[in-house]
């Protein structure tokens, strides 16, 4: 698959008045030549909650916890995902994705995160037409910083209505930033709560339980780090990622894309791109 002189992959740093509850902010622009069939890519599950934008061609996915083909809408919500995805890119693409903090996405939309698993959501249908307003005017402009203000003052106006912050917050993203997560009761500890209102408002507000959001991450953490370097054996990853071994690095990828290493490994080399290793996706 080659690529055309525009391909780039920008990070932002949300605005102060932000940060609680948006994490980073990423632009995405790429053309491919449309001469080749459009990529499809495969996609493992991964801990973060995501306000996606697609001004220009849409994305097709097929979701392996239903088995279902669709082409997504122009903008998309995507809470706990436990299953891999196929995403068949488009030859035009502009990707604007919000990467909310761990909870965020709960505080925005204010459901339970379970509500959400496995399955993307049209942004219209939960946050409203507001969403197709963005759309058209990052459709308007062409300068990457003014497209990336559209995005940050639509959520500037929603964070007037988020329900207010927890400790619960505080601690899971703080989770985020450890090599290794904590055991549930010094996670409540620091929660001022007790363990069985942590895992309460832990699945209420991620979606899954603390300790499979705690697999989640590490698997995720190996597939990035297979995509970012290759030639890093499976023994090493699991090493670095603080699997007890490569066997339960192996038990992870059976249950969370019913599949092996070397099988991803394969589907991932029939395309270039690199969604989970660019933290595009």
């Amino acid at each position: 698959m080659s690529y055309k002189s525009l391909n780039m992959v920008l990070h932002f740093t949300p605005l102060p008045a932000l940060q609680h509850f948006v994490k980073k902010i990423i632009l995405a622009r790429y053309q491919l030549n449309a001469s080749n069939p459009r990529p499809t890519t495969p996609f493992p599950p991964q801990p973060g909650h995501c306000l996606y934008f697609y001004p220009y061609d849409k994305i097709i996915s097929r979701n392996y916890a239903n088995q279902k083909i669709e082409e997504q809408p122009h903008s998309t919500l995507i809470g706990p995902q436990l299953s891999r995805v196929d995403l068949t890119m488009g030859y035009n693409m502009l990707v604007i994705m919000v990467v909310f903090q761990p909870g965020g996405m709960h505080r925005l939309l204010g459901i339970p995160m379970t509500e959400m698993l496995n399955q993307p959501f049209d942004a219209v249908s939960i946050l409203g037409k507001d969403i197709d307003e963005v759309i058209e005017q990052l459709n308007e402009v062409l300068d990457f910083n003014q497209m990336i203000a559209i995005v940050q003052k639509y959520l500037l106006y929603k964070s007037t209505k988020l329900k207010d912050i927890l400790p619960i917050e505080l601690v899971l993203a703080k989770m985020t930033t450890l090599e290794r997560f904590s055991n549930v009761d010094h996670l409540a500890k620091n929660a001022c709560v007790s363990v069985r209102q942590l895992e309460r408002q832990f699945k209420e507000r991620i979606g899954i339980s603390p300790k499979l959001y705690a697999r989640q991450a590490r698997f995720s953490k190996a597939w990035v780090m297979h995509e970012i370097n290759p030639k890093l054996s499976w023994a090493q990853i699991a090493y670095s990622c603080h699997y007890a071994d490569q066997m339960h690095m192996i038990r992870d990828f059976k249950d969370f894309v019913n599949g092996t290493p070397s099988i991803l490994k394969s589907d991932l080399e029939k395309t270039n791109l690199r969604l989970q290793g660019t933290s595009l996706f």
